[in-house]
C-alpha cells in the first residue's frame, strides 16, 4: 500500500512541476504582412553555440517534425537561418510571406538527447495589405 501512495505522490509532484514549467514558458509573437518578410529572433543560453538550431512548424512532435529550416540548410528557399554565437541568438528569416505561413512555430536547439531539445514557442501572425512603413 505504501508503494502505491508513494507512486501517486511521485506522479502528483511531477505533474505539479510540469505545470509550473509550462506557466513560465514564454510565447514570442511576431506580426508581418503578406508578401513581406519577418525576422524571428530566437535566443538561447550560453554553452549551445556549436549545437544545431532549427525552426519547427506546428505541433513539433518528437518523431514527426516539420522543419522548414535548420543550421546549414533549408527545405524552402524562402527560409534562412543565421546564428550569432556571440549574442546567443539565431535568426530565422522568412521572405515572400503567405497567409499559410501563419501559425505556431518553435525555435529549437538540438541537444545530445533527442527528446530534450530546447524549445521556444513562436506565434506568427500574417496581416493582409501593406505595412505602413512600405515605400
Amino acid at each position: 500500500m505504501i508503494l502505491i501512495c508513494d507512486h501517486k505522490l511521485l506522479i502528483f509532484n511531477l505533474l505539479l512541476i510540469m505545470s509550473v514549467v509550462a506557466c513560465e514558458m514564454k510565447i514570442l509573437t511576431f506580426t508581418a504582412y503578406e508578401g513581406g518578410k519577418v525576422e524571428i529572433r530566437c535566443p538561447y543560453e550560453s554553452g549551445y553555440e556549436t549545437y544545431k538550431k532549427y525552426l519547427c512548424r506546428g505541433k513539433c512532435k518528437v518523431l514527426d517534425k516539420d522543419i522548414p529550416v535548420e543550421s546549414g540548410s533549408a527545405k524552402d528557399e524562402r527560409f534562412s537561418l543565421t546564428d550569432n554565437t556571440t549574442s546567443h541568438i539565431f535568426t530565422v528569416t522568412i521572405t515572400d510571406l503567405r497567409t499559410e505561413d501563419q501559425g505556431q512555430y518553435w525555435c529549437a536547439v538540438e541537444t545530445e538527447i533527442i527528446k530534450t531539445d530546447l524549445y521556444t514557442e513562436i506565434h506568427l501572425e500574417i496581416k493582409h495589405g501593406k505595412s505602413e512603413y512600405t515605400v
